[in-house]
């Protein structure tokens, strides 16, 4: 090997996964860099992206020796342009009281509903805290998670799995008109089920999404959704404070141009201004298609792994809309405590369903579905951070050319339910996918690294053969979002990467 392997490992990415990915394998006494490309670490968990976060988990936090966060509960309001909201919490009895004033089928209907897809979800959640079997691989430990595996879903009883393996491969939107009658409430759980995907509530595939959001939140609806006190960059100095006292070393502005490869093994990373580090193993937090294609080469990939990647669906469907304001709007029938909320716009299945529908030929519908957060700082401004969807990449009308008008068409919607939010605005930032893209180094700018779908899921997430954070060449490693379990601010990727990397030593 050329050079001296100062390192037991080298984190390509400083975000949340790369960080945690970091702190595990210092705490087992490893030489830990991180090389970052921007100016500082935290990556897509930042004030301008994230909005709302679920809880990391005690298995990840006690990895990395605990976590000091404080977590502010958010309830959920779906908006109606009638002012007859639907506000739900999280907890069964009073989303039962709260659905219930609509209709009193619904909200029995809701708790039963409720109580089978948390059910669900906490057997997919069962599964994420390791790396997922390898098919066909003839080892000992693959067999048993297999068979783990099916036990968990077998505990579940015979009329459960039926259910479970009916259920699985469904669209969402069938579920719930077979189960509510409330257009609104179908609308707000349909959102909630194609959030951040290329998928349309009718898509088959929409309802595992579903599952696997419920998976990260609590396994529930609504509940399970916060903001970090402080903003999410209070997350990544936590992490950060956590490298040091471990003593991971950090290098931003450091943006690697390649691997170094010898002997068909990753021993070492070529930062753009030409300066080469080394290490026993290379961790990529970058997205599959930038590890593989921009880290790796395609003139290191055979033929089959080339076709598996570029067939990696990671094009982003969401778009951030900032809106800075010099007061807050007054939203129809909605107090102090709504204006607390995460509000979505997402009136029906089939508004959410005519607004995918463009996005399947990369155009834009004017009428987005809107997922709403009030953001105040005592020393600013009010914000109004919005989620928009579905937002394509390098949409066919090119966003060079539409972002104004697309800009307004998103306000205008939102003043059928604020009438005055036009005079409240100062300034306006739209970020799309291509923008997120540019300035986050992530492929089609998807926010998961990738789709969270069936087939891009657990063994085989991001490609087969891929799918144990390891990749297609000695050495070298994966740790982020397009690993297993997925996106999300969990940290569970990062973790179950430096488990992997462990074992490899």
């Amino acid at each position: 090997m050329s050079g001296n392997s100062s390192f037991d490992a080298i984190i390509i990415g400083g975000g949340h996964n790369g960080l945690v990915c970091a702190n595990v394998l210092a705490r087992k006494n490893k030489r830990v860099l991180i090389c970052e490309a921007r100016k500082e670490c935290g990556g897509l968990v930042n004030n301008d992206i994230t909005n709302y976060v679920p809880p990391v988990t005690s298995a990840v936090s006690s990895s990395i020796g605990g976590m000091q966060i404080n977590y502010i509960p958010k309830t959920t309001i779906a908006l109606s342009e009638t002012g007859q909201h639907i506000r739900l919490v999280g907890n069964q009895h009073i989303d039962h009281k709260s659905i219930s004033t609509f209709s009193s089928h619904d909200a029995d209907r809701f708790n039963d509903f409720h109580e089978k897809m948390s059910k669900f979800s906490k057997t997919l959640g069962s599964f994420m805290m390791a790396s997922p079997p390898r098919i066909m691989n003839n080892s000992f430990s693959d067999y048993f998670k297999l068979f783990k595996l099916g036990l968990n879903v077998r505990l579940l009883g015979k009329k459960n799995f039926n259910e479970f393996a009916r259920m699985i491969g469904l669209n969402i939107a069938d579920e719930l008109e077979d189960n509510f009658e409330n257009t609104l409430l179908q609308g707000l759980i349909a959102h909630d089920s194609v959030i951040g995907s290329n998928l349309g509530p009718r898509s088959p595939g929409s309802l595992i999404n579903l599952l696997y959001r419920m998976a990260i939140h609590n396994n529930s609806l609504f509940g399970g959704i916060f903001q970090i006190e402080g903003g999410n960059d209070q997350f990544t100095k936590h992490l950060i404070e956590k490298c040091k006292s471990n003593n991971v070393k950090i290098k931003t502005s450091a943006s690697v141009k390649n691997c170094i490869i010898e002997n068909d093994c990753a021993v070492g990373v070529e930062l753009n201004n030409g300066e080469k580090m080394y290490a026993k193993k290379i961790i990529s937090n970058a997205d599959p298609r930038s590890t593989y294609f921009s880290l790796l080469g395609s003139q290191n990939l055979d033929t089959d792994v080339k076709r598996k990647i570029k067939h990696h669906r990671s094009k982003g469907r969401v778009a951030k809309l900032i809106l800075e304001l010099d007061k807050l709007p007054s939203f129809n029938n909605c107090d102090d405590i709504d204006l607390d909320s995460r509000m979505v716009i997402a009136p029906s299945i089939d508004y959410i369903e005519e607004t995918f529908n463009p996005s399947k030929f990369d155009k834009l519908s004017p009428e987005p579905t809107l997922e709403i957060c009030v953001k105040k700082a005592s020393n600013q401004n009010p914000k109004l951070d919005i989620q928009v969807q579905y937002a394509p990449y390098k949409t066919h009308q090119g966003w060079e050319n539409i972002k104004e008008s697309y800009v307004e068409s998103i306000i205008r919607i939102i003043s059928k339910y604020a009438p005055n939010i036009n005079e409240c605005i100062e300034r306006k930032k739209l970020l799309t996918p291509d923008d997120i893209e540019a300035e986050y180094n992530v492929s089609g700018g998807h926010w998961h690294h990738g789709e969270i779908q069936i087939d891009q899921l657990f063994m085989m997430r991001p490609i087969p053969g891929a799918s144990q954070y390891k990749t297609h060449l000695d050495g070298l490693f994966m740790c982020g979002a397009g690993t297993h379990p997925g996106g999300g601010l969990t940290g569970i990727s990062g973790k179950n990467a430096a488990k992997a990397v462990l074992d490899d030593f």
